[in-house]
């Protein structure tokens, strides 16, 4: 769209400078199809499409663990009831023998606080005086046995293992037939490509909070306080294998999925609490969103990069075509040369080859270069202007890049680069070369030239 808009202004700056000539911008918009950067063999037709996600199996063998857990979990708490009654018994027996071994021990602390107190009375009168700056005056404690009770021991607990967080399941086969699709190939397994797609699991990491020192004014005052951001760092890898019976062609996750992306925090927060209570409170919602997000994005970035490198992907131009119009002069060619044009980028949807729409360019590219044997770019007057020239040039060049005569294509923006045009229109017809490259690029890879 950025393309359009700038090929727009082009068309819009132009036409205001005329005076003689009318410069008219169609607006026109096309499907066509995108050669591969890597080409397969030619003769392969085919393909298969999978898609890898073990959920069901983590899924099978995080219940079965929990499972296992919960039984150990009762053997050890039947164990430890087992153990309790034991000890409760062992509490009991203990309890009886110390009632029997009381009154003994009751009797024998008397006797010994008694014998005490009469070591103490023997004491002079002096002697208590100077014993008064001791604890209780120098006076025996009576040190009574505690009475007997039962020690009964903590009564066991079961301690349950929390339940599994189970992996989301998708369905594979719809995910494979709706993001690995290759265009200008038949689904079937003769002679095929086999395309994979293995998912891995979504990864969120904790936040990384960042702060930075801030002024705030209030009832006059200058106050400086600290302001909290935090980002999370997700991501989820799926790698793509491209493969045919004489090997693996491609294997590996792509370097737009590999990267780290990022949940970012609303707004500032006053403190690194307030930011850990609302990743609490997003947590879990945001993170069952992601499950779904990212497998959509991330296919569809594979479905990208398969069809860009592998296939013969369909892809829509938006571009302008500019015609002349004017009642002094006659125009008839470059209007024939505008239909023969539309005629033929119209025929670019399904033929990689472009082999009828090439007639069609070829008999505009014809028209527009007999066109520009006229071109007089210093005389305003003339049917060819200068004004006229630059419209056949941009309309040529694209014609060129469709007929696949990269040279041309460049011959004639070099031509156009000396020019003295304003940069608004060096800019656009920049795009347009950047265009005329990248074609060209697919172009060499395919044929090999």
């Amino acid at each position: 769209m950025k393309t359009l808009q700038l090929i727009c202004f082009l068309v819009l700056a132009t036409s205001a400078q005329l005076v003689a000539q009318d410069v008219d911008k169609i607006e026109t918009k096309f499907d066509f199809v995108q050669l591969p950067t890597k080409p397969l063999d030619k003769s392969f037709k085919n393909y298969t499409s999978k898609v890898i996600y073990n959920a069901e199996e983590k899924n099978a063998k995080l219940l079965a663990d929990y499972e296992a857990a919960k039984i150990k979990a009762e053997e050890t708490y039947q164990k430890d009831l087992r153990d309790y009654d034991g000890l409760v018994k062992k509490a009991e027996q203990d309890l009886e023998k110390e009632k029997a071994e009381y009154p003994a021990k009751l009797k024998a602390a008397n006797d010994a606080y008694m014998k005490e107190m009469e070591l103490y009375e023997q004491k002079s009168t002096l002697q208590k005086l100077a014993d008064k700056q001791l604890a209780n005056e120098g006076k025996p404690y009576k040190n009574l046995p505690r009475e007997p009770y039962l020690q009964a021991p903590s009564k066991p607990y079961k301690h349950e293992p929390a339940a599994p967080k189970l992996n989301k399941v998708f369905n594979l086969q719809q995910l494979a037939g709706t993001y690995l699709k290759m265009d200008g190939y038949t689904q079937g397994t003769t002679n095929a490509v086999n395309i994979t797609a293995e998912m891995g699991d979504l990864e969120v990491k904790e936040p990384e909070i960042t702060s930075k020192d801030m002024t705030k004014f209030e009832n006059g005052k200058s106050i400086s306080y600290k302001s909290f951001t935090a980002r999370v760092p997700y991501k989820r890898l799926i790698k793509l294998r491209v493969e045919t019976a004489q090997g693996v062609i491609y294997d590996e996750v792509p370097a737009e999925i590999s990267e780290e992306k990022y949940i970012k925090s609303s707004g500032e927060f006053t403190s690194e609490y307030a930011i850990k209570n609302w990743w609490d409170s997003q947590k879990t919602r945001t993170i069952e969103n992601l499950e779904m997000e990212t497998v959509d994005k991330n296919m569809a970035t594979i479905n990208e990069v398969l069809n860009s490198n592998f296939a013969f992907k369909k892809k829509t131009r938006e571009t302008v075509v500019l015609i002349v119009k004017d009642k002094k002069q006659d125009y008839s060619d470059l209007n024939n040369a505008y239909l023969a044009l539309l005629e033929g980028y119209n025929q670019l949807t399904d033929d990689f080859e472009k082999k009828e729409s090439k007639v069609k360019i070829a008999e505009a590219i014809a028209i527009y270069e007999k066109a520009l044997t006229e071109s007089d770019m210093e005389n305003k007057k003339a049917r060819i202007n200068e004004e006229v020239t630059l419209a056949i040039y941009w309309n040529l060049i694209e014609a060129y890049i469709w007929n696949d005569d990269f040279a041309k294509a460049k011959t004639l923006y070099t031509k156009f680069s000396t020019f003295d045009a304003p940069k608004k229109h060096k800019k656009a017809m920049e795009t347009m070369n950047e265009f005329g490259k990248s074609q060209y690029e697919r172009y060499k890879a395919f044929y090999g030239k």
